[in-house]
């Protein structure tokens, strides 16, 4: 029996670069067609499913001719039976069939050439064998017509060849599914979509269906319920340590606004070109050049190229020609869509929130089914810190302590009736009374004794004739559990964090946990805290607004997902109002550069990142930057011309972004890096 587990072990030397490059990483956004790869056709989801879901599932390898007799270049005369599928429904989530697109014989060498290719990789990690389960495709940035494909889940499988019965078969490895985690990224950045992680355990079924609900707000998204077997290096090879990068402290007149302008949608490399190309305003003697006169349109190819480049320095190059004479206006509709809402009742005057961030929006726009599924609880104890995970945390505490005071309070009762039981002040005075007449013994006692003993006898369960020290020492338990109670009850952490649900001991724990949890599925859906906590707040008034308001806040989620598929998704945690600043800004380049290029009829149904494909490494490279620092140029001079920045601010931002960009190449890091330390900013 031969068989291909794709991670042996051995020397170093046989590892190849160029194969991990080619079959790794890559396949991870673009799974794309090797030679090595088995074609299947159409199959049953549900058969598939079934084997996936069990350990050691097998899946047979079916040539399209099956049932004629073939030839096997190797093996000579062989016929490959399918696997029947009658029988019990435990054979059929065992083992089903995979039709291929090959004949036998070529299906016999598609199997040998895996064989063979893998027998190289003597690393693990290198190559694995998968199964992959489910893609997500979307369009080609450079031709409309290609879509490129990623894996959802990836099965580690092995590749064993029957020769007795001259055929091949799949056998999962009953290993956990590696998840593509780079896929998801990619979506959340690109097309501003939330994929579901998948969990362990969950049925194939159910995930799919999130998936599926979760793109289908994208129209260039798309869900294929597809597999194929190929080899790829571990997804998770080229993660990074994460090892947090220790950027600069931000400068005294840093501003957030502009740097997040000059960053836009360049990578660091690019950054930190661009800001090695720009004056130094710090100089009051910089002169600021004048807005370039409106050019002639052209239709050369050179001016083609330097539009291309300019729409690609604002991250348009995605945008295919023919649609841009209408993007201004789209825009215009899109941001008008985005004021409208932050002026709603719902966002303005409920939440008080008009600086919500445009993911914070589109999550605010989609939440209608969980509103309507509150809890009844959540008119009474909705409480904002609840939304909170560090309130999660005090909850479970102080439910385990109100546990232990319960059960030492029931270990009491045996000794005690609680009832009766006097203040904390007049225990502790009997306490004091009791003990010093017990140390002189039966002998010297006095009516301080006797006085102790009724009192102790009107709550006690027992009626001893003299009391003792292991009285005096249940006493003290008494006294101290009571003291615990006391200090419980009126814990001002726990009021202020869980709200009036929380009532000390006699709090209502089941219903507690519940608005708990609906607070923190609140959070998890809005992807934000604060803003769960102050809809919490407000809730009736938020809920009544929110559901008349529902149209408004849904077209501008719209509007939003269209102008970060538009802009760029680095835009998605500024607030909304700033990504429409920033549209209105794109709006009106456009449309000073449709004037300045005129219409481009020849390339009407290609993008500028098609335009630019015909450069490559550094030429390209270097249009980039240069276009970038033009673009750049022109936005902090006419910035600095109207007044609405000043020197200082442009210096300390300058430089700032220097040093972080010195700081992230040094530390293998990338843009997002510094991105992400803005956002906070």
């Amino acid at each position: 029996m031969e068989v291909l587990h794709g991670n042996q072990s051995g020397s170093r030397h046989s590892r190849r670069r160029s194969d991990k490059i080619a079959l790794g990483e890559n396949r991870a956004l673009d799974w794309g067609r090797q030679d090595s790869d088995i074609d299947l056709l159409p199959h049953s989801p549900l058969a598939i499913a079934d084997v996936l879901s069990k350990q050691g599932g097998f899946l047979d390898l079916v040539p399209l001719n099956v049932g004629q007799s073939t030839v096997s270049p190797e093996e000579g005369e062989h016929s490959t039976p399918p696997v029947t599928e009658s029988g019990s429904r435990k054979t059929r989530r065992q083992r089903c069939n995979l039709l291929t697109r090959y004949d036998a014989a070529e299906l016999w060498r598609q199997c040998k050439k895996i064989l063979v290719e893998n027998a190289l990789i003597k690393d693990k990690g290198d190559r694995q064998l998968y199964l992959a389960a489910g893609f997500i495709s979307w369009p080609d940035a450079k031709d409309n017509a290609v879509r490129q494909r990623a894996p959802l889940l990836l099965y580690p499988a092995l590749l064993v060849r029957i020769p007795d019965e001259q055929r091949y078969e799949i056998r999962l490895a009953g290993d956990t599914p590696e998840f593509n985690q780079a896929l998801v990224l990619h979506a959340e950045q690109r097309f501003a979509t939330k994929l579901p992680v998948h969990e362990d355990q969950q049925p194939l079924d159910e995930f799919f269906a999130q998936v599926a609900q979760s793109i289908n707000d994208s129209p260039s998204l798309q869900l294929e319920f597809d597999i194929a077997l190929g080899s790829a290096a571990l997804f998770h090879t080229g993660a990074h340590s994460g090892k947090a990068v220790q950027l600069p402290n931000l400068p005294r007149y840093f501003d957030v606004g502009l740097a997040m302008s000059i960053t836009g949608n360049k990578s660091l490399s690019q950054l930190n070109a661009v800001l090695q190309l720009i004056p130094d305003y710090s100089r009051p003697d910089t002169t600021i050049s004048p807005e370039p006169a409106p050019m002639t349109p052209s239709t050369s190819v050179a001016a083609l190229r330097k539009y291309a480049a300019r729409l690609a320095a604002e991250g348009l190059d995605h945008v295919e020609f023919r649609q841009l004479p209408a993007l201004p206006a789209k825009i215009d509709r899109w941001t008008a869509s985005i004021r409208t809402a932050l002026e709603s009742q719902t966002i303005h005057r409920v939440l008080q929130m008009p600086e919500l961030s445009a993911r914070e929006l589109i999550r605010l726009a989609s939440i209608i089914e969980l509103v309507d599924k509150a809890p009844a609880s959540i008119e009474q104890f909705g409480h904002g810190d609840l939304s909170f995970a560090s309130s999660t945390i005090l909850l479970r505490r102080a439910q385990h302590q109100a546990r232990l005071i319960e059960d030492e309070l029931a270990a009491l009762q045996e000794h005690f009736v609680l009832e009766k039981v006097p203040g904390k002040s007049q225990l502790l005075t009997l306490m004091a009374e009791l003990g010093s007449s017990i140390e002189q013994g039966p002998d010297f006692v006095d009516a301080d004794y006797f006085n102790a003993r009724r009192q102790f006898m009107e709550f006690s369960t027992h009626k001893p004739a003299n009391l003792t020290s292991e009285h005096r020492r249940s006493l003290s338990q008494l006294a101290k559990v009571l003291r615990f109670r006391e200090l419980f009850v009126n814990n001002t952490e726990y009021r202020a964090a869980l709200g009036p649900a929380y009532r000390g001991l006699r709090t209502d724990w089941t219903i507690l946990n519940q608005t708990s949890d609906y607070a923190r599925e609140l959070a998890e859906v809005l992807q934000s805290e604060t803003l769960a906590a102050q809809l919490l707040r407000s809730w009736s008034d938020f809920r009544s607004a929110y559901s008349v308001e529902l149209d408004t806040l849904q077209s501008a989620a719209d509007a939003c997902r269209r102008l970060l598929g538009t802009v760029g998704t680095r835009w998605q945690s500024q607030t909304a109002t700033s990504l429409a600043d920033h549209a209105q800004l794109i709006a009106s380049r456009l449309t000073d550069w449709g004037c300045a290029y005129g219409p481009v009829d020849n390339h009407a149904h290609k993008t500028p990142a098609m335009v630019l494909s015909s450069f490559s490494g550094r030429s390209r490279d270097d249009m980039l930057v240069e276009t970038q620092v033009d673009e750049t140029r022109m936005r902090i001079n006419r910035q600095l011309q109207t007044g609405e920045i000043q020197r200082e601010q442009i210096t300390d931002t300058l430089k700032w972004l220097s040093a972080a960009g010195q700081t992230a190449a040094e530390n293998d890091s990338d843009i997002d890096t510094i991105v992400e330390h803005l956002q906070i900013a």
